[in-house]
């Protein structure tokens, strides 16, 4: 019995000699030691995807979307890398660091250092991102990394690219363009969203300056309004998180080029973004702020298919249709106006006895004359008279006119003013984007 006990005992020994050794190669090293090991196997990480890593950044959820870009981390210490705004190879030094944990810096600027610039983006600030991120976990299967901004903590995802990533990644403007009209054949403006279950649909407008998406809608009555953040697929788009209504959420869509619409794509929900006639919603107090007393004046800077068409022809001593101008705020030694201006600057000014709200983004354009304003020796009455009498120039004054009026769709509600877009509604084809 005392050799048994003996001999368990010395295997007891054994094995804590064995679990001691092992504590000591794995913790008996300097911090300096550890520091130096933890950045060799983060570096090693961010170099061990062949094709690179895809990520959908966004530098600033609050007021703007999502950057997509593909690095590729080279051992060397430069990242190659493009993006989906511009097609054209770029590259950066980078460098991994201890700094109280492994830190990726980009250290040198490049296409990604826009995401900070304060030239771009908002005045003065940039878009609000980093340039420093901290290792967060790698997913079990080594596909996924997960980072976080150094300081504000935001994530940043690389999804490990593939062969095909590259390519896939310049399908993502021609998705961009379906969402800015830059592409579209004569479509209605209303861009709805209608989901299986939701008691109402959804529009929405789309930023391309901000990649964000302004999203309006009617909930038991009330008019809802929110900013959702956006990022491009090489299918479609995507939310920077759900949309939820009647506790159903949607994010994720794929578009479908036989019928011009957005399929959703996330599991176990139907439904789609389509183009249509009818607005979803009417949002208080739109009328009252961009045609009221404290109007501001507006350019309008994209005119939709429809509407260019007519306005195409239009000539006044050989210059051409350029913009439209809208001033709604009656001065002292000025009426109100809508204007119709040409290549070189003269304009059909529309004198407007009143603009007038019929709800809280309706409003009616009244007006009873119209002036042609340039200076003289340059003033020809006469000939805008004759080119306003003309079967165009009735169809114009018209629509411009319409007892029915316009909807007033904001795409960002700022403290002066707005960028909104003017739909008709004697035809919602014809519509124009303010700012």
């Amino acid at each position: 019995m005392k050799k048994i006990n003996l001999y368990i005992t010395s295997l007891i020994l054994l094995a804590f000699t064995a679990c001691n050794n092992d504590f000591e190669s794995e913790f008996d090293l300097s911090p300096d030691e550890r520091a130096s090991e933890a950045v060799k196997e983060f570096k090693e990480v961010l170099t061990s995807s062949e094709y690179g890593w895809l990520t959908h950044y966004y530098p600033n959820p609050n007021k703007f979307g999502g950057y997509t870009y593909i690095l590729n981390f080279g051992e060397t210490g430069t990242v190659s890398m493009n993006w989906d705004l511009y097609d054209y190879p770029d590259q950066a030094e980078y460098s991994v660091k201890m700094i109280e944990e492994p830190i990726l810096i980009f250290d040198t600027y490049s296409k990604f250092s826009k995401m900070t610039d304060p030239e771009i983006g908002e005045l003065g600030k940039g878009y609000g991102g980093e340039l420093e991120f901290s290792f967060v976990r790698q997913s079990a299967d080594g596909d996924t990394l997960y980072l976080a901004e150094r300081v504000n903590e935001d994530p940043m995802v690389l999804v490990k690219a593939t062969a095909e990533t590259s390519a896939q990644l310049r399908e993502y403007a021609k998705h961009a363009e379906h969402l800015t009209r830059r592409n579209e054949s004569v479509v209605p403006f209303y861009f709805n969203l209608s989901v299986d279950g939701w008691d109402s649909s959804v529009n929405m407008v789309f930023d391309e300056n901000r990649s964000i998406a302004f999203l309006s809608y009617m909930l038991a009555g009330e008019s809802k309004r929110e900013l959702m953040p956006v990022n491009f697929t090489h299918e479609g788009f995507e939310f920077h998180h759900p949309l939820v209504l009647n506790g159903i959420g949607v994010r994720s869509f794929k578009y479908d080029a036989s019928k011009n619409q957005f399929d959703i794509t996330d599991v176990d929900v139907t439904g789609a973004f389509k183009y249509e006639t009818i607005y979803t919603a009417e949002l208080d107090g739109m009328v009252t702020k961009l045609f009221g007393p404290k109007s501001f004046d507006s350019s309008g800077k994209y005119i939709s298919p429809k509407l260019l068409s007519l306005m195409s022809g239009l000539r006044i001593d050989g210059a051409s249709f350029k913009s439209f101008d809208v001033d709604p705020y009656l001065k002292s030694w000025a009426p109100k106006t809508f204007e119709i201006f040409f290549d070189d600057w003269t304009a059909i000014k529309f004198a407007i006895d009143d603009f007038e709200q019929v709800s809280e983004d309706i409003v009616v354009i009244k007006s009873t004359e119209y002036v042609f304003e340039w200076s003289p020796p340059f003033d020809n009455q006469e000939g805008i008279d004759a080119v306003m009498n003309t079967e165009k120039g009735v169809a114009i004054r018209a629509l411009i006119t319409s007892v029915k009026g316009w909807t007033i769709v904001p795409v960002e509600i700022k403290e002066f003013g707005t960028d909104y877009y003017l739909v008709s509604n004697e035809d919602p084809e014809m519509y124009v984007f303010f700012e």
